[in-house]
């Protein structure tokens, strides 16, 4: 056996466990899923039935049995080709079904089932008619002009995916965009071989072989869609889903299950015990609707996809009493609650952005909205329009430019001192109409738009002409707290700025307090490798809103972190009697050694609360609100003016009654 044929039979093979160990893993319902695993079927049917044609021609006599084993191939590697561009197509969501002259999409349905079913008789017949090809009686065939005809509609169908894939396909990054030209260009130099019987046509295949494998690794591979956790799809592949029904104009119903009070519960009973109660939610999501409709959106969502509200509806009702309600976590009995949410395409929305943003506000904490159980549909007035998202970009770009950004200060006052000894920066933005913006709106939406760097150098440098202008060290402020946000620890110079800002204004960076929100991360060994070259600067770092992210204790294990702040809703739930989370949570924390700031201080037993288990720092409103530059100077100056007199009065007093 020659070497060609020995590449044929290793192609035919790789192809075979390339589809049985395709089939056996968990795929989207979806178009692009099933097209390409009918392309790795065909494609390995035709590499069997090329290796066939080879040994018949070069082993037995020609004739009829040769001539159908040709065609056969023929028809197969025709298949194949189609079964590529139908990829194509859905990848940009083309490959429309609805038989019509109407719409170019159903023309182009109309065209592709002609020339499918025409392409099949003409190919399959010519064992007989003699129309596509004929034995050359030497175990070789010749191709008809049919023959070529065919193949050139093929080829101008490949031509038509190059365009597709280069100028449509921006959703895709340039990497895989160029994974995707180089099998359809590699199949049309196939195809080009294969028509003129050109020597390379071994090199192709081979090539073939390869640009399919690595295409499925890199971009098919149904491991992306899977979440670990639960055995469910996750988030890529629900919008995946999602976003595919609505491009094709299908009615699409989500019903969202989210964990109340989940993240909380997180942070005291860790991430492995939480992961099996994730687990058992999904299983009973699966019981219920079947595996392929329940995705894991995040650690406390789940989504469920139906073709209609009305199964939306009916769906809700049984779930809300086979979803487990009591939880065992570490031998303690959990009463469990569940947020319910509904969004319905095109009943609620057909813009697919604008639904999306819908559903991630179904993901996050809206306690005040509705009852627990309660079933809320996701209209418009359920989140902020993108309209008002580009407008507060804008005022954010036009901020940068104008060095226009206000500061607010909040005063943060420590135990062990009695007084006032830090301040929080708090960054201010206003409409058009001159009204406030809601801070973590315009820090969001700056970070969508990759102008937070910018912006968080414009903070910190006006944090620093502040401390310097007004000496503001020389009345009892030890540390500048100032919020950096997680996209800014991507940016590789972030430190090196800071401390030249720093330095500029005579500012130590050991005054400096940086605060991030541990909700937010992305890229924790970014996060970090900039805590950790920042506290080099003698900086300090600080988790902010504990208890709201979600991550556990090990963030402030695995985290250079010298403070942690406790979230206000822990503070308030605790107060009110609804949580004892406290009672576990702040004694670990001391435990590490770290400090605790205590936010949402708004009343004298929230302090009882936070000075009983022995917190260091209280920041609220029982104190003050944020706080314009001059404003702040008065009210710091005579807080802490107020506390060296009582020291004062009491060391006078002490002296007389020493004599």
């Amino acid at each position: 056996m020659n070497s060609l044929f020995s590449c044929q039979i290793a192609s035919a093979g790789f192809f075979a466990v390339i589809f049985f160990a395709d089939t056996v893993k968990k795929h989207l319902p979806n178009r692009r899923t099933i097209f390409f695993q009918l392309f790795l079927c065909f494609m390995m049917l035709s590499s069997v039935f090329a290796t066939a044609a080879d040994l018949a021609g070069e082993y037995g006599e020609p004739g009829f049995i040769l001539d159908m084993i040709q065609g056969i191939f023929l028809f197969l590697q025709m298949i194949t080709c189609l079964m590529l561009h139908c990829y194509i197509l859905s990848v940009d969501y083309q490959l429309h079904f609805r038989l019509s002259i109407d719409s170019v999409a159903g023309l182009r349905a109309v065209g592709g089932c002609l020339y499918l079913v025409v392409a099949s008789v003409l190919l399959l017949s010519s064992p007989w008619t003699h129309l596509c090809f004929y034995g050359d009686g030497g175990g070789g065939i010749v191709r008809t002009p049919v023959f070529w005809g065919l193949n050139l509609i093929l080829l101008g169908m490949f031509v038509y995916d190059i365009g597709v894939v280069w100028l449509r396909c921006l959703k895709y990054s340039r990497r895989k965009r160029m994974m995707c030209l180089f099998l359809i260009i590699d199949f049309f130099a196939m195809l080009v071989a294969e028509l003129f019987q050109m020597p390379g046509i071994s090199f192709f295949k081979v090539a073939t072989l390869f640009f399919a494998y690595m295409f499925y690794l890199s971009l098919q591979s149904p491991d992306f869609f899977v979440d670990n956790a639960t055995g469910t799809f996750n988030r890529n592949g629900f919008f995946e889903i999602f976003q595919e029904r609505l491009a094709y104009g299908k009615e699409t119903s989500c019903l969202i299950i989210r964990v109340r009070n989940y993240q909380a519960m997180n942070q005291i009973y860790g991430g492995e015990v939480l992961r099996k109660v994730q687990r058992r939610i999904a299983n009973a999501l699966v019981g219920e609707c079947g595996e392929k409709g329940v995705f894991h959106i995040g650690s406390s969502t789940f989504a469920i996809i139906s073709k209609s509200r009305e199964g939306t509806l009916a769906l809700y009702d049984k779930l809300k009493e086979v979803l487990p309600q009591n939880w065992v976590l570490k031998n303690q009995v959990v009463n469990q609650e569940y947020s319910f949410y509904e969004i319905t395409y095109p009943l609620d929305g057909e813009d697919f952005e604008e639904l999306v943003q819908r559903i991630h506000y179904a993901r996050s904490d809206h306690e005040s909205t509705h009852k627990s159980g309660e079933l809320v549909r996701l209209r418009s007035d359920e989140m902020e329009k993108s309209d008002e998202k580009r407008e507060v970009a804008s005022l954010v770009e036009e901020a940068i430019m104008d060095d226009s950004i206000e500061l607010h200060f909040q005063p943060i006052f420590s135990f062990a001192k009695g007084k006032i000894t830090s301040l929080e920066v708090l960054a201010r933005l206003k409409d058009r109409n001159r009204k406030y913006i809601n801070p973590e709106f315009f820090i969001h939406v700056a970070e969508e738009n990759h102008t937070i760097i910018q912006l968080g150098e414009q903070i910190f440098r006006k944090a620093c002409i502040f401390a310097s202008y007004n000496h503001i060290f020389d009345y009892g402020i030890e540390d500048i707290n100032i919020n950096l946000s997680p996209a800014q620890c991507r940016y590789e110079h972030l430190t090196e700025d800071f401390v030249r800002i720093a330095d500029q204004y005579g500012i130590p960076m050991e005054k400096m307090h940086l605060e991030i929100t541990e909700s937010e991360f992305t890229d924790k060994d970014a996060v970090s490798r900039t805590l950790a070259r920042l506290k080099e600067t003698g900086a300090k770092v600080a988790l902010d809103d504990f208890g709201t992210g979600n991550s556990t204790l090990s963030n402030i294990l695995e985290l250079p972190v010298d403070f942690v702040k406790i979230d206000k809703s822990l503070v308030w739930s605790f107060a009110e009697g609804k949580n004892q989370f406290l009672n576990e949570l702040m004694p670990m924390i001391k435990a590490e050694g770290k400090k605790i700031i205590a936010e949402g201080i708004e009343s004298a037993d929230h302090i009882d609360i936070i000075k009983k288990l022995q917190g260091d720092y209280l920041q609220g409103y029982y104190y003050s609100r944020p706080l314009p530059e001059k404003e702040f100077l008065r009210f710091l100056l005579k807080f802490n003016k107020k506390v060296k007199e009582g020291e004062e009065k009491v060391v006078m007093d002490q002296k007389k009654a020493f004599g």
